[in-house]
């Protein structure tokens, strides 16, 4: 029996033998090809290295560089002492590189995995600005079509920004986020009064009442609520109601008297809106630990940041099935009733002059302009007066 078993151990051991040939021989195959996607990697430096490294790059505006070595140090030391720090630096080095949609999606990464890192805002903060900066053509993205406009980037911020507040009141980066979800809310309403003015302009003044209306409807904390009694008042007007034309003028010149002439006319502008960059300074977005105070500090004049971030709270952006049915509805030439006495349209919530004037007071009761407003919207250059 023992020779039998010599000679089992024998022929087994020849076999693993040659097993072990036949795999050494693919693996220096494979090594020679060049195409070994199996060989195991391993770090070439230390985690402190790696992180000294990566911040010398940042310092250096290197953002590729320090990208590689923040990765790395992530790959070979997930639970390291730095890891956490890394993922931080990593969202600011892609931001900063024009990477927003990777900025994003590292921030989001991080608020799942460190919820209870003291740092948990900042990454909240960086999901939003990202958003915001990927957004179609940046933030001047407002085109006539809207069928072409892409919103979804500004209102996926709007959202990030709406979170942090109510998560992280306290945080020295909801102030600027306050003023971002402000700037968000007021672009969408003033994308409404470029359509209004460009029915104008075509004299569909239904079609620009419609419009205008709908700022007192879904944006009634808007900087537009003014210019839209305006349109509403001259839309009116042209189309020989003048009752209520004269309705909305005295709204006008109890609230907003600067948008009638000296002879009580309405001053209404055909041409597009100019862009609000230009009157707001955000804060400018720094690294994670530095001085959060001067990184993400804005330029607010007016208001408060205590009354910015409470006011703020309170938008609301309309659905996007509410602003798609908006545009189809003036696609397809629908009416809708603001008081004129026409047919009434399914998307329709006023259906009398009284209830529309009604909100328009209501609108202008809430959204008066004071003395320490962070933004005033005035009359531009290039305003006409109709008369």
């Amino acid at each position: 029996m023992r020779p039998a078993g010599n000679t089992f151990i024998k022929i087994s051991s020849i076999t693993l033998l040659a097993l072990s040939v036949n795999l050494v021989g693919c693996q220096t195959f494979k090594n020679l090809t060049g195409k070994n996607d199996d060989a195991i990697v391993t770090a070439e430096k230390s985690e402190q290295s790696y992180y000294r490294d990566a911040v010398t790059s940042l310092d250096k505006e290197h953002f590729n560089a320090a990208i590689e070595d923040l990765t790395n140090l992530r790959t070979f030391y997930p639970t390291g002492q730095y890891a956490e720090q890394a993922l931080l630096d990593t969202m600011y080095a892609q931001y900063e590189n024009g990477k927003y949609e990777d900025a994003a999606a590292s921030a989001e990464q991080f608020i799942r995995l460190y919820p209870s890192n003291p740092q948990i805002s900042y990454a909240y903060y960086v999901r939003g600005v990202a958003n915001m900066e990927g957004s179609s053509d940046g933030l001047n993205l407002f085109n006539l079509n809207q069928a072409e406009r892409d919103t979804a980037y500004l209102r996926l911020a709007f959202a990030n920004f709406q979170e942090l507040i109510s998560k992280y009141p306290n945080s020295p980066y909801t102030p600027d986020a306050a003023q971002r979800m402000t700037f968000i809310y007021n672009q969408f309403a003033e994308s409404e009064l470029t359509a209004a003015k460009w029915y104008i302009e075509r004299e569909a003044y239904v079609a620009a009442a419609n419009r205008a209306k709908w700022v007192f409807q879904y944006y009634p904390q808007s900087q537009s609520v003014p210019e839209a009694i305006a349109i509403l008042a001259y839309s009116h007007e042209q189309l020989g109601l003048t009752e209520l034309a004269n309705e909305y003028r005295t709204l006008l010149q109890i609230n907003y008297p600067e948008w009638l002439t000296n002879d009580g006319q309405v001053k209404v502008s055909t041409k597009r809106a100019r862009s609000w960059l230009n009157k707001v300074t955000f804060g400018k977005l720094g690294r994670s630990g530095m001085d959060a105070s001067a990184t993400a500090t804005g330029d607010y004049t007016g208001a408060t940041r205590t009354q910015m971030i409470r006011n703020a709270a309170q938008l609301r952006l309309p659905s996007d099935d509410a602003a798609t049915q908006s545009s189809m509805n003036l696609q397809n030439g629908d009416g809708v009733n603001v008081g004129l006495d026409l047919p009434d349209n399914a998307t329709e919530q006023t259906t009398s002059p009284a209830s529309a004037i009604q909100a328009a007071k209501e609108a202008s009761a809430d959204n008066r302009p004071t003395s320490n407003s962070r933004i005033r919207f005035a009359p531009s250059d290039d305003m006409i007066d109709d008369d």
